[in-house]
């Protein structure tokens, strides 16, 4: 049968644990048969109830008021409940009477039952006073990851509340995936736990259960407490998600080959040299595309833009890339117009190109000097496109209706200011002509035959 006074005990002890604020502490002082205890509850950062508690015997005690008082710690500033639990005990009534005297703004009860026993189960029952979050990666349409959160119990939530969610995880680093909670401080999440596991990729439905306040557990096997820090869990997030196998990637190397013979040839050996460096991505696609020089000399006629190989492997592109080299630069148009290139024509015919070919992992890579001609006349001074291409409408598009991602090797020095055309076109990965780095222009383009850790679980991913 139900013990009324258990009942009671615990009904008074929540009541003071849930009107206890965020910034306070309550004092639960009980008189027993065998001496006084104190247990002071204070909420954490994350508004978990916390209690310590003192237990002073009546023979450590003595009989004096004084001694007893400085026991209970009776802070002028503390919400406070007194609890006599053992009624009838000379002892515990002459000192429940003093506590009384102390502090008469307090709550009292009698009753049979130990607080020692109640409190502990109050603090485990009660109710969350903030909301619990799951740290999770969105994956942006341009394959750049962003850090989220996902809902999993709201405030007034109670232990035994459960939460299934549909999650998408990639390979963990050497922790393995971080299943990672965290409540907030205004705009700012606070880190409450943190537990990880390798799991295989895939989608997983979780189960989420709200064991306590401030204990969440997961329904996966194998996780354990990780000890990291919320600094040290967000720096091992990359930029973007790895290319999966299903969609390996398509490289377009555009190539600008007008210009001096030995500057061309070093063009194409850049784009050799990226192209070599995927040579172990399995599925990978890459296409060739040449652009030279407008020449508005109507005795010369425009060579016109050139796809020279298209969604090839790499051999074949290799392939494509040696004739490039052996054929030398294209000089009609040159002279006439050395300080503008038909950027903006070759970025038209990809987007012609792209709009026939199946959805997939576009990397666009620009390799040139020279900026595009604009669409009509402006105080740059270089001649408007014959065909009147606009080549910020045109890369727009290519970003955000294919989610082409742009990247170039441009010579410039340090310090150089680049102007905003190649701050588009790279605008994922910059490399300087001279000092190529191979390996972080790759990664920029989402390329990195490495396979690239993930350490939180991943929403809204399509398959």
């Amino acid at each position: 049968m139900p013990d009324p006074d258990n009942d009671l005990l615990r009904k008074a002890l929540a009541k003071a644990v849930a009107g206890l604020p965020a910034i306070g502490r309550l004092s639960v002082v009980e008189a027993a048969a065998d001496g006084l205890t104190s247990f002071k509850v204070v909420r954490d950062d994350h508004g978990v109830p916390r209690g310590r508690r003192w237990h002073s015997s009546w023979t450590e005690l003595g009989q004096e008021r004084a001694a007893l008082l400085r026991a209970a710690d009776l802070d002028p500033g503390d919400d406070v409940l007194l609890v006599c639990s053992s009624p009838g005990s000379a002892q515990a009534d002459q000192a429940f009477e003093w506590l009384r005297a102390a502090r008469p703004d307090a709550p009292t009860l009698r009753v049979d039952a130990s607080a020692a026993a109640v409190i502990t189960e109050v603090l485990r029952d009660d109710p969350l006073t903030r909301s619990y979050d799951l740290v999770v990666l969105r994956p942006r349409p341009d394959g750049t990851l962003e850090l989220a959160t996902v809902p999993l119990f709201p405030v007034q939530a109670r232990p035994g509340a459960i939460t299934t969610l549909t999650l998408h995880c990639e390979q963990g680093g050497p922790n393995g995936t971080a299943f990672a909670v965290v409540t907030w401080q205004g705009q700012e999440p606070q880190l409450l736990s943190v537990v990880s596991g390798a799991l295989h990729p895939g989608s997983y439905e979780v189960t989420a259960e709200l064991r306590r306040p401030g204990r969440v557990s997961f329904g996966l096997p194998h996780l354990t407490d990780d000890p990291r820090g919320w600094a040290e869990l967000v720096a091992d997030v990359p930029a973007r998600l790895p290319v999966r196998p299903s969609d390996a990637g398509h490289l377009i190397c555009a190539i600008e080959v007008c210009g001096p013979a030995l500057k061309v040839a070093e063009r194409v050996g850049r784009a050799r040299q990226v192209v070599s460096t995927l040579s172990g991505r399995p599925g990978l696609s890459v296409s060739v595309v040449a652009y030279g020089a407008h020449s508005f000399d109507r005795s010369v006629k425009d060579v016109p833009v050139e796809v020279r190989a298209w969604r090839v492997d790499v051999a074949a592109a290799q392939d494509t890339l040696d004739e490039l080299e052996e054929r030398g630069p294209i000089t009609q148009g040159y002279p006439f117009h050395p300080h503008a290139a038909q950027l903006e024509d070759m970025l038209a015919v990809v987007e012609r190109r792209l709009s026939r070919d199946p959805a997939s992992s576009v990397a666009l890579l620009t390799i040139g000097d020279r900026p595009p001609h604009p669409p009509k006349l402006d105080t740059s001074r270089v001649l408007p496109c014959p065909h009147r291409h606009d080549w910020r409408a045109v890369a727009t598009r290519l970003e955000q209706s294919r989610h082409v991602v742009f990247g170039a090797i441009v010579d410039y020095q340090s310090g150089d200011r680049l102007s905003r055309v190649w701050r588009q076109l790279g605008s994922a990965a910059l490399a300087n002509f001279d000092a190529l780095d191979l390996r972080g222009l790759v990664s920029g383009l989402g390329l990195v035959p490495d396979a690239v850790p993930v350490p939180f679980p991943l929403i809204d991913v399509e398959y």
